[in-house]
């Protein structure tokens, strides 16, 4: 490396100045080549990959910015910053990293089905950079409400021009009917295959296998005591969002195809899932997005396996209403206008052992106005073990598809960025009766 360009990266690591400091009038510029610092333990192959760019090449500002967001959506770092290295007649394109602690135990306290009443806590060894190439491998467990433990492993390249993606994992858990008072014992794992297509599509194929016990014989698809629940899913996707963590333009498509079920005592059933999302950026501080989630099904679908608005997927200002049914459709729509652009603080008097906990740490305000709506139809009934009566959906719902079944709330957000869990929600939502409601939660809702 010239030795000109190791005082320029010097100079830079040691001022801590912001990158991009070029005008906009000098773009496009002619790159000639990448210098990658700041990577100590990740390869600097899991960087270059992400850039769609073959150097020599004359770059505008927008293409500077899309290599920054793809390498700040590895999720392996704190900040990225870039800048550009003249030397001589040449210019270089420098990426600096600040690398995140990648391997911790850690003790696990969370909330299920967005309900703060359903509290698991437990313990889980992850490694979110296994052997520097972005692999992750977790190990662990919990107890609380659907006590469970895992084994995943997950590797989104392999190969370095095959890009090939793979993945497996096992599992066990108790999981609470939420139809009846007794509790299912699940067991299973996958295997997922995969190919990266290009540098924003992905295709990926899923096999799994679960066994669903201590089920009543009433309510099981075998008529035994459990049911075996062979499951194929191939997935689509295609992700042009800028920031995953809290996109504010491009676009995301999601497709999922899933067959369940070999023989006449399995569940046999197609499944499908479409997810859209488009985000429009109105100016430096103001966006627009919205999503649309649809689920189908061909067949009557298993207890255990049924769609829900109330647990994963819920509607603000019906935050706590349930409802279950064959097939599922929600709407979002959001504005989100940044009032503390998103900023980085270091402790540099941290001791070595917690200097990575406390570099480059992000510290942002915005805030959102929302709409939520979704609706779910084609509920079937179920006969509860030792009665003689149907059970239809929780709230008692039994519908076809109109848009008098659809369900809207809205409301008022503030969104804090913050460090490791990136955006943390105080949300103000009402429903069509103007009845209010708070919801405190982690991560953007699209």
């Amino acid at each position: 490396m010239p030795n000109r360009l190791l005082k320029w990266i010097s100079l830079i690591c040691i001022s801590g100045s912001l990158l991009f400091a070029q005008e906009e009038d000098l773009f496009p510029i002619r790159i000639d080549g990448v210098i990658v610092a700041g990577n100590e333990k990740t390869r600097e192959e899991v960087i270059l990959r992400e850039i769609p760019f073959q150097f020599p090449d004359s770059l505008e500002m927008a293409d500077l910015e899309l290599i920054q967001n793809r390498i700040t959506n590895l999720f392996l770092f704190h900040r990225v910053e870039l800048a550009i290295l003249p030397d001589g007649a040449r210019n270089f394109l420098l990426i600096q990293v600040t690398e995140m602690l990648y391997i911790y135990p850690v003790p696990l306290l969370f909330i299920n089905e967005r309900d703060w009443d359903k509290v698991s806590y437990g313990f889980q060894v992850t490694h979110v950079n296994f052997r520097g190439m972005h692999e992750r491998a977790s190990i662990g467990g919990w107890l609380g409400f659907n006590p469970s433990f895992f084994l995943d492993y997950y590797n989104p390249w392999v190969g370095k021009q095959s890009r090939f993606i793979l993945g497996f994992n096992a599992f066990g858990k108790r999981v609470g009917n939420k139809f009846f008072d007794f509790d299912e014992r699940h067991f299973g794992g996958s295997v997922t295959i995969g190919k990266r297509l290009g540098f924003f599509n992905r295709l990926e194929l899923a096999l799994s296998l679960r066994r669903i016990g201590d089920l009543p014989q009433s309510l099981s698809v075998s008529g035994k005591d459990y049911d075996l629940v062979p499951k194929a899913t191939l997935q689509y996707r295609n992700d042009h969002r800028d920031l995953i963590e809290y996109p504010r333009s491009g676009y995301y498509i999601r497709w999922v195809a899933t067959r369940a079920g070999i023989s006449e005592d399995q569940p046999n059933f197609w499944s499908f899932m479409f997810d859209h999302r488009l985000y429009f950026k109105l100016s430096e501080r103001w966006s627009i997005g919205g999503k649309n989630l649809l689920k189908l099904n061909s067949e009557d679908l298993p207890i255990y396996d049924r769609h829900f608005i109330g647990y994963g997927d819920r509607i603000r200002g019906h935050f706590n209403r349930v409802m279950t049914g064959q097939n599922l459709m929600m709407h979002h729509l959001e504005t989100r206008f940044t009032l503390l652009p998103v900023r980085y603080l270091s402790w540099g008097d941290a001791p070595p052992s917690l200097a990575a906990f406390f570099q480059q740490l992000k510290y942002g305000l915005s805030i959102g106005l929302f709409m939520d709506s979704g609706v779910v139809w084609g509920t079937q009934t179920y006969r509860g073990p030792g009665s003689d009566a149907d059970i239809f959906s929780p709230d008692g719902l039994n519908k076809p598809l109109s848009l008098n079944a659809h369900y809207t709330g809205y409301g008022l957000g503030l969104h804090i960025h913050l460090p490791y869990i990136n955006i943390f929600r105080i949300d103000h939502a009402w429903d069509e009766n103007g009845r209010g409601e708070w919801i405190l939660e982690a991560g953007v809702v699209f």
